[in-house]
Order: C-alpha cells, then sequence, then structure tokens
C-alpha cells in the first residue's frame, strides 16, 4: 500500500495543473482594457483657463445659469489644474451676496447632496467649503467635486459628487 501512496500524492495536484493554464487566460486585459476610460493626465495646468466644453447649471430660485467652466483660470488642486467650485459661482454673476447661501449638488444620474443629508440644509456646503471646492474631470468628458478641506468628517464620500458636466448646484437659504 505505500507503494501506491506517491503515486496518489501526485494526482492530487492534477486538478490544480489543469485549471491553472485556464485561470491565466482568463484574466482579461487588466488595466489596459480600461486606461482610456481614466485621465491620466487629468485636468489643465494650475493657473490656466481651462479648456473644454463642460457646464454646470447653477439655479437660485427661478433663475437657472447654464455656465461653462471654459476660461475660468484653473487653481491648484492636487498638482492638477482644477475650477474652484466659488469661482464657478462667481462666473455665473447669478448673486452678489454668495456667502447667504448653503449649495446643494445634482449629478446628471440624479444623485442629489440634500436627499443624501435626509434633508438638513445645515450639512450643505457654504460659501467657505465652496472656496475649498473644486471640479476636476475624473474621466474625460466628465466632472466630479473634491474638497481640499473639509469639515464632515468620514461622510466626505457623500460630498464627492460625479457626473457633474450638466449637473446642477442650487443655492438655498439656510
Amino acid at each position: 500500500m505505500s507503494s501506491k501512496r506517491p503515486c496518489f500524492d501526485r494526482l492530487r495536484f492534477l486538478p490544480l495543473l489543469l485549471v491553472l493554464p485556464w485561470l491565466m487566460l482568463s484574466c482579461g486585459d487588466g488595466w489596459d482594457a480600461y486606461r482610456d476610460a481614466y485621465n491620466v493626465e487629468p485636468g489643465e495646468s494650475p493657473g490656466e483657463p481651462w479648456e473644454g466644453d463642460e457646464t454646470v447649471f447653477i439655479k437660485l430660485g427661478p433663475t437657472e445659469i447654464e455656465t461653462p467652466l471654459e476660461g475660468i483660470i484653473t487653481s491648484n488642486f492636487g498638482g492638477i489644474g482644477a475650477v474652484r467650485l466659488s469661482d464657478l459661482i462667481d462666473a455665473s454673476q447669478i448673486t452678489t451676496n454668495p456667502e447667504a447661501f448653503r449649495y446643494d449638488f445634482t449629478a446628471t444620474d440624479g444623485y442629489n447632496l440634500l436627499k443624501k443629508q435626509g434633508g438638513d440644509l445645515a450639512q450643505l456646503p457654504n460659501w467657505e467649503n465652496m472656496q475649498n471646492g473644486f471640479l476636476y474631470p475624473p474621466v474625460p468628458n466628465d466632472l466630479a467635486t473634491a474638497w481640499q478641506d473639509h469639515p464632515w468628517g468620514s461622510a466626505i464620500s457623500a460630498y464627492n459628487v460625479n457626473l457633474m458636466n450638466g449637473g446642477l448646484i442650487e443655492l438655498l437659504t439656510p
């Protein structure tokens, strides 16, 4: 019986040896299959005017203004050029008193920050937060928000709103 044992020990690895080549071949293209979906060099150079046709709608009461990012001077956000949210509000010229509002974001897929925060206006960004918030292109032809300084702690992911190219920023009175 001891003479059969080494043979059986080798045979127990046979299924692994048969499956291993199949596993290696089925791994897919890896990163190369997704490279075009990600911007390897995102954004403009800091300090340069934004180039591109991205727009965001800015709304105050019944007034809604489509505001292009093109031409707004970019700020340095993590080494890339991004549009500061406060500069976007200023470019819209929708108000001369931006510090009087809270800012709600609605993405093109319907994600809404105010709803995510349970309708609590106090949880929305104020003007000081908007001066530390940015729009940048995480993928080509789109925009997302990001924040340099944020008071929201671990809930920051709720404030990083994607799909903002064509999205809405609404000014709300607290």
